[in-house]
């Protein structure tokens, strides 16, 4: 199979807009599930937008940086397997080790341009910011057990090694103590539930792609998480201003309905 005719495989119609419709669809229970929780757990319109959109954005940015490492990744396998000759060959395999660590920072590149241009994320905080892609760490980790111990697919061991050792250090500082390293966890564990939706969510997409053969085993397990991700990101990009409008036009509750003071954020969030 030549690159062209692999590459053709996931636009082929109507697969393609199915998936996405199926991507979009997925997106839509999940804005439901945070705006009911939103609902019941807030009382008056800003809070309950307020709450809405934070949860939506820490989704948000768990699918970025979980869909630019698989990029990186999907972009070193993709180039293994169908370079094979020529000068480019003689360079990749003289440094494509080193390369994996220019992959890792376009990832990182990737990862902010979807965050501040594709859909501008404007309710996390720098620590709200860094939890979620510290959780995003152990979504890889699920990942890469995934394909591991149920894929049993042993050719990206060196791949979990140095995403791990990259990553650590992405989030490990030497003047942190060990106090601000509980804290920083303790706000991670609270991206748990989050997480779960989103690996569910990519399950469900995993599970229709490839009880459809949209998604092909022989094509690479990196590579269909891949697509996975990118549908689930241009989902994101399409429905992200549908909310924003429902919500500019929605009509606040009345006045007298106040949050009560003793009604807080519960900790599962």
């Amino acid at each position: 199979m030549s690159y062209a005719d692999y590459v053709k495989h996931y636009f082929t119609m109507p697969d393609c807009i199915l998936f996405l419709l199926l991507a979009m669809v997925l997106l839509a229970v999940v804005y439901g599930i945070f705006f009911v929780f939103a609902n019941k757990t807030f009382e008056g319109e800003l809070k309950i937008q307020h709450e809405f959109f934070s949860l939506s954005e820490r989704f948000y940015e768990l699918i970025f940086s979980g869909g630019s490492i698989i990029g990186f990744m999907a972009v070193y396998y993709l180039i293994n397997r169908f370079v094979t000759s020529g000068a480019f060959y003689e360079f990749w395999s003289d440094y494509k080790d080193y390369l994996l660590l220019v992959f890792m920072i376009i990832s990182i590149l990737v990862n902010t341009f979807c965050d501040h241009v594709l859909v501008r994320l404007k309710r996390l905080d720098k620590s709200e910011m860094a939890s979620i892609r510290l959780t995003g760490m152990l979504y890889m980790i699920i990942i890469f057990c995934y394909i591991k111990f149920i894929y049993e697919d042993n050719n990206y061991d060196m791949f979990i090694t140095y995403f791990l050792t990259l990553m650590i250090g992405r989030f490990v500082y030497f003047d942190a103590s060990f106090k601000d390293f509980l804290e920083c966890m303790k706000q991670a564990a609270r991206n748990i539930p989050i997480m779960l939706i989103a690996l569910a969510f990519l399950g469900i997409l995993c599970l229709r792609g490839y009880s459809t053969d949209y998604l092909l085993k022989h094509n690479g397990v990196i590579t269909n998480i891949f697509f996975c991700h990118l549908y689930i990101v241009v989902a994101i990009f399409i429905l992200h201003f549908a909310v924003n409008v429902y919500f500019n036009n929605r009509k606040p509750k009345s006045a007298n309905k106040r949050q009560s003071p003793h009604k807080k954020r519960p900790s599962c969030y």
